[in-house]
């Protein structure tokens, strides 16, 4: 035990940073509480140390002596909290000094003796002037880069695993002011996105999407809430680091284009937003494709997507819609990238651009989808990019296009625009199209069409007819007689009795040796009916 707690006071003076003002307050209200006698009931149980703290209300709490980020408290504080401080200081004391402790760690500050700074609880409750917070990005990501060392990068399966328990415990661990935290998470994400995606194009790991896009989606949160209110000023040389190194990720290679696409795409839209930056970046990125253009070189698709991406966001669309069409003449499925612009935009002309040019790249994009599955994925981010009800009043064509682009995944969206438009034939033969069968329509809209336009249903009960003939069952040529019964009383109400006949002559010749259909006929009342 004594062993481990030894261990455990090392590691804790090493996660702790006494620059950090945050930090400071940290041990000071541990200090305060482990100095009231607010903790008892300490057991330990193997690495485990548990105890209760009395605060405004009792809390349990639990440390893990081998693993410092491993710690849980019942208290609503979102990390490693004063309660946890408190127990740690009442456990370190029974076999040696927190004095002692404090000042060790303290010595690795140069601003001065945190014994000085303790301060009584009355104090804590003045006014205190504005003061710094003694971070920098350099620390942060000395904490991060010190974490990753614990992320299993030799087993492509444990990756995914490992990579987000130790970015939940970063998040956890350091109780950042409210401000500061939403950056926090922001850089985290980030450079635990730029790690992983080293680490897996180093080793060829091809099944961390769904990891890469967690993080992009962490991070993206993270910026909205940046986004949502005016920085402070202290935030300034973060927002730079930033900004210069948002080109890592559009000049590298990647095998996760697509999220490394998005991060880059989220950052530049949500926290980099003057306009002059955008420029700077943009005419950057111009200049070196239109060098490796000059000097024959194949063109890195992810560099010229970031670049559209700044020519988008500067208002740019002849340069955007053209190097697009660029990329997907060259094979590139570009209209993937497309909906994450379509966010940016209201139903307008520029709206009306982007999608007039997607809709002949989508065809090609579903086609190489693997099944059903991942093209109606895929429709779904498309559609929830854009207001249809608004597209559907201001460019219904357009719209409508986008329908067919996506068939068959987008038959039932594009079926309901028929519909309600009575435009009742092209839904018929929308309804032949993907297969379906008078079974799989509602009762109502058959009823319907029925009577405004009955001539539009027979191609899809000829089709139906045919299908369950087809199966050779009992209840198969029930369901068949049903449809024929449909399409003779269709034939009566268009006064073509004579093509009705002549069809169903045809049906009789070739059905002639089933006998379970036939019987099905004259059950029906087809048969002796007609006389035949």
């Amino acid at each position: 035990m004594a062993a481990l707690l030894n261990d455990y006071a090392t590691k804790l003076q090493n996660r702790l940073q006494p620059e950090r003002e945050s930090h400071q307050k940290l041990v000071q209200k541990g200090l305060l509480l482990y100095r009231q006698h607010l903790v008892h009931a300490k057991r330990v149980s193997g690495r485990f140390l548990r105890g209760k703290v009395q605060d405004v209300t009792p809390v349990d709490c639990e440390l893990d002596l081998l693993d410092p980020l491993n710690f849980d408290c019942a208290c609503p504080h979102d990390g490693f909290c004063r309660h946890l401080m408190a127990l740690f200081f009442f456990a370190y004391s029974e076999a040696n000094s927190v004095f002692d402790w404090v000042r060790e760690w303290k010595r690795r500050s140069t601003d001065g003796d945190l014994l000085q700074s303790v301060k009584r609880a009355s104090d804590l409750l003045e006014k205190k002037k504005p003061e710094t917070t003694g971070q920098t990005i350099s620390m942060w990501l000395d904490d991060f880069h010190t974490a990753f060392e614990e992320i299993n990068v030799k087993d492509e399966f444990l990756l995914d695993l490992s990579a987000r328990e130790v970015y939940r415990r970063l998040t956890l661990f350091l109780p950042v002011e409210r401000e500061w935290e939403p950056l926090y998470r922001l850089a985290a994400a980030y450079e635990l996105f730029k790690y992983l995606h080293t680490v897996c194009l180093k080793n060829g790991f091809f099944s961390s999407a769904a990891l890469m896009q967690f993080l992009a989606g962490e991070a993206e949160e993270a910026a909205n809430r940046l986004s949502s209110a005016a920085l402070p000023f202290a935030f300034d040389p973060f927002i730079a680091y930033f900004r210069e190194n948002t080109r890592e990720l559009a000049d590298s290679a990647s095998i996760y284009e697509l999220e490394t696409v998005d991060f880059y795409r989220m950052l530049w839209s949500r926290l980099l937003k003057k306009e002059n930056w955008r420029k700077e970046e943009e005419a950057r990125l111009r200049k070196e494709i239109l060098n490796s253009i000059d000097a024959g070189e194949n063109l890195s698709t992810l560099k010229v997507l970031c670049f559209i991406h700044l020519a988008f966001l500067l208002g740019n669309d002849d340069t955007a819609l053209f190097f697009l069409g660029q990329l997907a003449a060259s094979g590139a499925h570009t209209a993937v990238y497309m909906p994450y612009w379509f966010l940016e935009l209201k139903a307008d002309e520029r709206l009306s651009r982007y999608i007039s040019a997607a809709v002949p790249m989508i065809p090609r994009l579903l086609e190489s989808c693997t099944d059903d599955f991942e093209r109606a994925a895929y429709m779904r981010m498309f559609f929830r990019s854009i207001n249809e009800q608004a597209l559907s009043a201001q460019q219904l064509k357009l719209l409508e296009k986008l329908y067919r682009a996506f068939l068959p995944v987008s038959a039932p969206k594009y079926g309901d625009v028929l519909f309600s438009s009575a435009r009742y034939k092209e839904w018929a033969e929308l309804q032949t199209l993907t297969g379906h069968t008078p079974g799989d329509i509602e009762k109502e809209k058959l009823e319907q069409v029925a009577k405004q336009a009955p001539e539009a249903l027979l191609p899809l009960y000829h089709r139906a007819v045919g299908i369950c003939i087809g199966e050779k069952n009992r209840k198969s040529y029930q369901k068949a007689v049903r449809y024929l019964k449909k399409l003779k009383a269709i034939y009566r109400k268009r006064h073509e009795e004579e093509r009705w006949y002549a069809f169903f002559d045809e049906i009789k010749e070739r059905t002639k040796r089933m006998r379970a259909f036939q019987e099905e006929c004259r059950r029906g009342n087809l048969t002796d009916a007609d006389g035949i």
